[in-house]
Order: C-alpha cells, then sequence, then structure tokens
C-alpha cells in the first residue's frame, strides 16, 4: 500500500496537471478536497486515478515494478511539498 503522509499537497496541486485539471474547484485544489481535515471528502468513492494503488494495478502493474512506481510518487509528492512549502508539516491521523 502506497505509504501517503496525508499532507494535503496532491490535492492542492491538481490544477496543474491536464490529468486531474477538471477537479479543480478553481484555486488549483480538488473540489473534493477538505482544507481543515486536509482528507478526501469522498475518498472511498474517489476517482481510480486519485487511487495510487488501484490507478497501479488497473494500468501499469505489467508496465513498472511496484517499487519503482511508489519511489516516482513518493519523489513527485516530495516535489509538492516543497513547492507548497508543507515540508515539514506533521501528518493528520
Amino acid at each position: 500500500m502506497f505509504p501517503c503522509e496525508r499532507c494535503g499537497a496532491c490535492c492542492q496541486s491538481v490544477g496543474q496537471s491536464e490529468m486531474y485539471r477538471d477537479l479543480d474547484r478553481g484555486d488549483g485544489t480538488c473540489r473534493h478536497y477538505d482544507d481543515v481535515t486536509r482528507l478526501c471528502r469522498i475518498y472511498d468513492y474517489r476517482p481510480l486515478r486519485c487511487n495510487v494503488d488501484g490507478f497501479y494495478e488497473a494500468f501499469l502493474a505489467d508496465k513498472i515494478p511496484y517499487e519503482e512506481y511508489v519511489e516516482k510518487n513518493r519523489e513527485a509528492c516530495r516535489a509538492l511539498r516543497k513547492e507548497l512549502g508543507k515540508q515539514n508539516e506533521p501528518s493528520v491521523g
């Protein structure tokens, strides 16, 4: 299972990606993101593209090793956190 730190950086950056742009509430943040809890309000029903493990199984399992995929996602997460100034924010939960 992908080691998500629940920082919300990916949810606050949907406006940067064509793949997620339709989820943008107008400020670059996902319309399903809760600013207070920093969690997804539709987590159990989120789109497959928002489910790191589900997306891997559906589209990439036969193309890239899981460990490599997770590392690429972690790198992207670190870059987004740095860009948003969340590098040292504690995770929720």
